[in-house]
C-alpha cells in the first residue's frame, strides 16, 4: 500500500507486487549463494595451510562418503591404495572423470596429500568407479588446464592447479593417449 501526495491510501497492482516480492527473493538467493561460494574458497584456503583441520573435517566427511563411493550411481570413486611406508592397504574417495585411457582426479590440496604420494610411490592403484572395478597404473601430474571441460568450473571453484592422471593397466599405445600438447592449445 502506498500514499498519494494527498494522503488517500492507494492498492498497488497484484502483478507489481508479485514482480517485487519476485525480485527480492530473487536478490536474497544470489547472496546467499555468493556467500557460499565465499565461505567455500576461505575453509578451502584455511584448510590448505592447516593439514590437521583438513585431517579432522575429512575423517567424519570420508566417513559417510565411503558408505556410498564406487557404487554405481555414485559421484564419488573408491581408489585403494598401499601406503608407501606403511605397506597398508587405504581405501580414499574422491571426485573421479573418465580421461583418455584412464581416470583424472582433481587435486584440490596439491600433491602433496598422502593418498597421492603413496599412488604416485606405488604406481598402481585399484580403483572402484560406477560399480566396476579398474587396475590404474602408470600415474601422472598434469596441470588443471589439461583436465575435461566437465570438471574445469569444479576445480576452479576450489582453485585446483593440479590433477593427476591414472591409466589404465595395459594400455600403453601412444594412439589412445590424448596428445597433451594439443589439449593445452584448447
Amino acid at each position: 500500500m502506498y500514499t498519494t501526495e494527498t494522503g488517500a491510501m492507494m492498492q498497488t497492482n497484484p502483478v507489481t507486487r508479485l514482480f517485487r516480492g519476485f525480485s527480492r527473493l530473487l536478490l536474497v538467493m544470489v547472496a546467499l549463494f555468493t556467500t557460499q561460494i565465499l565461505l567455500v574458497v576461505v575453509v578451502i584456503q584455511v584448510m590448505r595451510r592447516n593439514k590437521r583441520l583438513r585431517a579432522n573435517v575429512f575423517k567424519s566427511l570420508n566417513s559417510v562418503t565411503l558408505s556410498i563411493a564406487g557404487r554405481r550411481f555414485s559421484p564419488y570413486a573408491l581408489l585403494r591404495h598401499t601406503g608407501r611406508r606403511s605397506g597398508r592397504t587405504y581405501v580414499t574417495p574422491l571426485r573421479a572423470y573418465p580421461f583418455g585411457d584412464g581416470f583424472v582426479v582433481g587435486l584440490t590440496w596439491g600433491p602433496d596429500v598422502d593418498w597421492c604420494r603413496n599412488v604416485m610411490a606405488a604406481g598402481n592403484v585399484t580403483f572402484r568407479w560406477h560399480g566396476q572395478e579398474y587396475v590404474l597404473e602408470r600415474p601422472e601430474i598434469i596441470p588443471a588446464e589439461l583436465a575435461p571441460r566437465v570438471i574445469k568450473y569444479e576445480m576452479t571453484m576450489a582453485a585446483t592447479k593440479q590433477c593427476i592422471w591414472l591409466h589404465q593397466a595395459g594400455n600403453v599405445s601412444a594412439k589412445e593417449e590424448p596428445d597433451l600438447a594439443n589439449l593445452l592449445v584448447k
